[in-house]
């Protein structure tokens, strides 16, 4: 009787044990249900982002939460609109998380291009992220003034040179040569498209003349102190040179604030669309329509200038194929690849989504599995 006892209190504590872990365990998985996910939060804003710089403005007010749709009487992109974008940093807080951008935005009716940082709220309501709050601040912007660019801060004021069309190389070693020998003249009748690195150092910078595109890089200076030293100086050794008529002193003594211009490339009968720098800053994507109205691209170092050796005229002929850039990451970028509308010789094989490595110079089709 006394050993039944016995095993009868050995199998109550059991019982209790097991009860007690299963508790714990239901707590704790309860927990991991409700736990904010910051990597989830982050796609969501990206996603938002992707779906306005595509334009598709009913996609994206999905992913807000109706409080702030409406506090919003219009969402559209304005005069400029977004071209690519690279994470900034995450703030992540009880329940919610501020994930932070640097997003370019260009205008298609001039030369002008625009840095903003970007900072999504995003919470859990649910199951779901939503992004609840929105806030833009303007880092800086590029901008053309008769025959000089030139670039604003956040703060306003009076704008930095950058440089002016007479400071562009006049003429080039063209990339497509592999003997170095023939220099083409730049054309320089005007400023084309331009972009803005996300860091707000470099600038891609493109002119047009005579059915040709000169596209290269400018690495800019920040240092406004030592710029005005070198004006107030040379203010007073022009002193008796008799600045007179309607010359600008200002305009005169204003130092262009590119300490070095990189030359990618002259492209011949194409209309440029936009110039996009990878994620870390290291590849420029010139996107264009070419002769035949389609759209291609190249990818230039940012650093040497050379042109990435990637097959796309050998395995997308230019005179069939579309090729438009989806996203990039740090050394890849992902294109899609489109025929010509109302051409019959398509290799429907050939159409879908492709990886190009840069650094590899590697391009693999995505097979969706």
């Amino acid at each position: 009787m006394k050993n039944r006892k016995i095993i009868m209190c050995y199998l109550l504590v059991i019982m209790n044990l097991f009860l007690l872990s299963c508790s714990k365990k239901e707590i704790h998985e309860e927990a991991n249900i409700d736990l904010f996910n910051p990597k989830a939060a982050s796609e969501v804003a990206k996603d938002y982002l992707n779906y306005v710089k595509e334009n598709n403005i009913e996609e994206a007010n999905n992913l807000c939460t109706d409080q702030l749709i409406s506090k919003n009487k219009e969402i559209s992109m304005g005069g400029t609109r977004i071209i690519s974008y690279a994470p900034d940093n995450l703030i992540e807080s009880s329940g919610s998380a501020y994930i932070l951008f640097n997003v370019v935005r260009n205008s298609e009716s001039e030369s002008r291009c625009d840095l903003d940082n970007y900072a999504i709220k995003v919470v859990k309501i649910g199951d779901e992220y939503k992004i609840d709050e929105i806030k833009s601040i303007n880092k800086k912007q590029v901008f053309v003034r008769d025959r000089s660019l030139r670039v604003i801060g956040e703060d306003g004021g009076k704008s930095d040179l950058i440089l002016t069309l007479n400071n562009l190389p006049r003429d080039i070693y063209l990339s497509e040569n592999k003997v170095m020998l023939y220099k083409e003249q730049t054309p320089n009748e005007k400023f084309g498209p331009i972009s803005i690195g996300y860091r707000g150092q470099k600038v891609a910078i493109s002119t047009i003349g005579d059915n040709k595109s000169f596209i290269s890089i400018a690495y800019m200076e920040e240092s406004k102190e030592a710029q005005a030293q070198a004006q107030s100086e040379e203010a007073g050794g022009s002193a008796d040179k008799g600045i007179t008529g309607s010359t600008n002193l200002e305009e005169v003594l204003d130092k262009p604030i590119a300490k070095k211009v990189i030359s990618l490339d002259i492209l011949d009968n194409i209309k440029l669309q936009d110039l996009i720098f990878s994620k870390e800053e290291e590849y420029l994507i010139v996107s264009y329509l070419n002769s035949n109205s389609l759209n291609r691209m190249n990818v230039y170092s940012t650093s040497k200038g050379d042109l990435i050796k990637l097959k796309f005229n050998e395995m997308f002929p230019e005179d069939k194929y579309n090729i438009a850039l989806k996203e990039f990451d740090k050394n890849t970028i992902t294109i899609e690849v489109t025929g010509k509308t109302k051409l019959d010789n398509i290799n429907k094989e050939v159409i879908g989504n492709y990886k190009v490595n840069m650094e590899e110079e590697e391009i693999e089709k995505i097979f969706n599995s």
